[in-house]
């Protein structure tokens, strides 16, 4: 009995042991668990390392890549461009957590107010300091042809007022882009610059083609029998042809024979040298020969030519408009991009008098110009400054707050008042250094372009000399 008493007695205090030693497992268990998720809470908080690496900006470059404020997204560009103070919104909850969060995890200043940027600094900057870095000083450049002694002279070397026909190409091909932009909109200001550097002395007349129906097979007979003088031959008056050229609009097929036949037949009884200017970017789609009309109208008349100048078109397009040029006395010139298509005018002109000069003398950008731009500059200058100013006031109303709340030291709200004050300071310099570099821009290129202008003036006077 005995014997049968003791292996239950071991039993038992086994069963206990192993017991007491697993509850024991579990209480470490549970401290370890329970000390994982003190240390979660304990490094729950600001993310530090990316308010550390935040970059306060001292360089033009640095403030045009700067972060808006994760809190201040909410803020309209009105807001944040007045020349008022305004009424900074009281800290959210979350807002004012995540500030003491950081002070209580890094309370230096240098963290304290890279922490006042990260989360309150201005979402304007981006876009007002690109729109002034981008800033061009685009002016009036009247068109200064090289004009040649041959062209529009009589036996006697002078002068002789000469007539032009320009016939602009509107067919459907013309609403394609070059160098990101429609390319009826460049040749329209190709043609207004060729139509006012003619001047006074010579007549004009403006034809289109292409601008009836559409590129549809239904709408071809319209478009290829449909061209229109839309400016008559007369004195060139620059608000009435401008505005006739405005109004053409780029739609359907490319009738070039039919375009030279009509100013052939509408030049038949005109005196004096004729020549025909054709801006096209293609070649002619409406089944006529451009060769043969262009041959017929220059024929017998020396005085007669077909000039064509082809606006970015494919070899097709190239080598027949070559031929209708040679066949018309003319010349033909290449114009791959809108630079090329303004200047390409030049290799042909009619010297101009001395009122033309006179008015190209005038054309050139003036001081209501140059005040315009600076204008421009000094707006866009002054809502970076008030910009800057809202964010500096916004700031130091939170370290009034962060003071007001025992967050901050007496010493830490000067320290942080006083970068503030630098920071706002420093930003200012550069937006003022900007807004003269423009200003400077804007002079240079007045400069340049009347400086152009009168090296053109002596040049065309000192060819009038020698005639």
């Amino acid at each position: 009995m005995f014997q049968k008493i003791i292996p239950f007695t071991l039993l038992a205090l086994l069963v206990s042991g192993c017991s007491g030693s697993e509850e024991k497992e579990v209480t470490k268990q549970g401290e370890e668990k329970a000390l994982e998720e003190k240390q979660t809470v304990e490094k729950t908080g600001p993310d530090l390392s990316t308010i550390n690496q935040l970059v306060i900006p001292t360089t033009l470059e640095e403030w045009q890549n700067v972060e808006p404020g994760v809190f201040a997204l909410d803020y309209t560009l009105e807001h944040e461009t007045s020349s008022w103070p305004q009424e900074t919104r009281e800290l959210r909850t979350e807002e004012k957590k995540e500030l003491e969060s950081v002070i209580a995890a890094a309370d230096d200043t240098e963290t304290i107010f890279k922490a006042l940027r990260y989360y309150f600094g201005s979402k304007v900057y981006n876009d007002l300091l690109d729109q002034q870095i981008n800033y061009a000083a685009v002016m009036n450049e009247p068109y200064l042809p090289t004009p040649t002694k041959e062209f529009g002279a009589n036996e006697n070397g002078e002068a002789v007022p000469t007539k032009a026909f320009l016939l602009l190409d509107a067919s459907s091909s013309m609403l394609l882009p070059v160098d990101g932009k429609q390319k009826m909109g460049i040749a329209k200001i190709a043609v207004k610059r060729f139509a006012k550097t003619l001047g006074e002395q010579n007549e004009v007349s403006l034809y289109v083609y292409g601008h009836a129906g559409t590129q549809e097979n239904k709408d071809k007979e319209l478009s290829c029998t449909k061209i229109d003088e839309v400016y008559p031959l007369q004195k060139y008056n620059e608000k009435e042809f401008d505005a006739t050229v405005d109004e053409v609009a780029a739609k359907g097929w490319t009738p070039l024979a039919a375009a030279i036949q009509t100013a052939h037949e509408a030049s038949k009884d005109v005196e004096g040298p004729i020549t025909v200017y054709i801006v096209s970017d293609g070649a002619e789609t409406c089944d006529g020969d451009p060769v043969k009309a262009a041959e017929e109208f220059a024929k017998d008349n020396e005085n007669r030519k077909v000039n064509i100048i082809g606006f970015n078109v494919d070899q097709k397009g190239e080598d027949q408009l070559k031929a209708v040029a040679e066949a018309g006395n003319g010349e033909y010139i290449s114009a791959d991009n809108s630079e090329e298509l303004n200047n390409s005018i030049a290799e042909k002109w009619v010297i101009p008098s001395m009122l033309d000069t006179f008015y190209i003398r005038l054309s050139g950008p003036n001081g209501f110009t140059v005040s315009n731009a600076k204008y421009s500059i000094g707006q866009v200058s002054m809502k970076i400054s008030n910009a800057v100013n809202i964010e500096s006031s916004r700031f130091r109303e939170m370290i009034k707050v962060l003071f007001s709340e025992e967050l901050i030291t007496t010493e830490q709200e000067e320290e942080l008042s006083e970068k503030v004050k630098q920071h706002a300071d420093q930003l200012k310099a550069i937006n003022t250094q900007l807004r003269d570099e423009k200003n400077k821009e804007v002079d240079d290129e007045y400069e340049r372009i009347h400086q152009n202008i009168e090296a053109w003036a002596q040049e065309i006077e000192k060819i009038r000399a020698e005639q």
